[in-house]
């Protein structure tokens, strides 16, 4: 592109996106130190490691995923409506961001100063997480809007890679420095590591107030349920849009396995909890290098591509880590499952990012709540997943998930890619 053609794209997206580069700054500044505080209580390290303490079983470790995609995605349907009708999105960004702080706020302090039996910290543990996964629905519902409609969508590739990059370096000099006395054997620290998440997420709800928003034209007030019959019919109406949620459906069965790897490789390998910082540094590692090659792979030849390679890692990471653990070396290796679950953060961005190019800017929210709903779908069946494992054992069960996955790869293929007007 020359200087004139680059100097002309700049003028139109500081038309369209006014305010973009203060924007792109706090966005960035928000999803690092979002980045931080979700590495503190890891869904695929940290939290197993707590619940196993407690409880070793299965059926509650599957109840993790189910309670992370209901709240993450549900909310999005129920509340995508009123953020549609909003005029200005930053508000209830920053509020769903303070809202998703407290349960880590409540549980730091229970652990900290309670004595209470192992059943009452994991229910209240269970309904916390509720809590803040109905938050983080919301949440994500409120960023993807707000990040449609204040940053370009060349630009977002870049955003997801450089705040990828840095929170997770970040994370990284903070898991090696901290994590080893906070996940010691002898003297866990949970209580400190939940305040820490809770401190990390305050900060990036504060940094939210930088963002610069002119109000929009609100769409019209209809009715939840004529909202919630449009945004289905989008599926009747919009054939690439039905076949990437085929697609999704099948990539997410993969995500009920994520609290099951730590302690598989703990059961088969011997894994101890003060190694799982090792865990921690390959899963931010991949996803700090992971973010920048995928992002600016996205930027220049769209998120479908990306998406491809993404899914295609998620089929294969289950069968490597049955592979690993018959291994005599399989404990020095095991972390390469962890680095390629690293991959996961970045994945959920590639299919938001996706979903705003292949829909009309009005109906973001729309699309974004619909395609929230196809990837809670497969995650009903986590309870179940435990309970096959307890009873089957965990390789039968990595099999199937890895097949499915498979699949999704393959029709892939058959959606198309918005950036350059191509289908497949």
């Amino acid at each position: 592109m020359n200087k004139s053609a680059s100097d002309q794209t700049d003028a139109n997206s500081e038309e369209s996106y006014p305010s973009e580069k203060r924007n792109l700054v706090v966005f960035a500044l928000n999803q690092i130190l979002m980045r931080l505080g979700w590495m503190f209580k890891a869904e695929s390290v940290v939290i197993p490691a707590f619940i196993d303490i407690y409880t070793s079983s299965g059926t509650i470790r599957g109840l993790l995923p189910l309670i992370l995609r209901i709240g993450q995605s549900l909310p999005q349907f129920l509340v995508a409506q009123r953020v549609a009708r909003m005029p200005k999105k930053q508000g209830f960004f920053i509020l769903t961001g303070f809202g998703f702080t407290v349960p880590w706020c409540v549980f730091s302090l229970i652990l900290g100063l309670a004595n209470w039996s192992a059943n009452v910290i994991v229910a209240i543990f269970l309904v916390l997480c509720t809590v803040h996964w109905l938050m983080v629905g919301c949440n994500h519902l409120a960023n993807g809007t707000l990040q449609g409609k204040l940053i370009s969508p060349e630009k977002r590739g870049r955003l997801l890679a450089y705040s990828n990059v840095i929170g997770c370096s970040l994370s990284i000099a903070l898991a090696i420095y901290l994590m080893p006395h906070w996940l010691s054997e002898s003297d866990p620290r949970y209580a400190v590591i939940f305040g820490v998440t809770a401190g990390a997420f305050g900060i990036a709800a504060f940094i939210s107030f930088g963002f610069k928003e002119l109000p929009s034209q609100p769409e019209g007030t209809a009715p939840f349920f004529k909202f919630l019959g449009d945004a289905l019919l989008l599926l009747r109406y919009d054939r690439n849009f039905r076949r990437f949620a085929i697609v999704i459906l099948l990539f997410y069965s993969i995500w009920p396995l994520f609290p099951h790897y730590a302690v598989f490789g703990k059961r088969t390998l011997g894994l101890a909890s003060s190694g799982f910082v090792t865990l921690i540094v390959a899963q931010n590692a991949s996803n700090a290098v992971g973010a920048g090659i995928m992002g600016n792979i996205a930027d220049r030849s769209g998120n479908r591509s990306v998406l491809r390679l993404l899914i295609l890692i998620s089929a294969f990471t289950p069968l490597l880590a049955v592979a690993i653990s018959r291994m005599p070396s399989g404990a020095q290796l095991y972390w390469i499952i962890f680095a390629l679950i690293g991959f996961t953060p970045v994945s959920a961005r590639i299919v938001t990012n996706y979903t705003l190019e292949i829909a009309p800017q009005e109906k973001h929210p729309q699309y974004l709540g619909v395609m929230s709903l196809f990837q809670a779908i497969p995650l009903f069946v986590s309870p179940l997943v435990g309970a096959l494992i307890e009873q089957f054992a965990f390789e039968p069960v990595f099999f199937a998930c890895s097949a499915l996955v498979a699949l999704g790869f393959l029709l892939t293929f058959r959606i198309a890619e918005p950036r350059f007007n191509q289908g497949s």
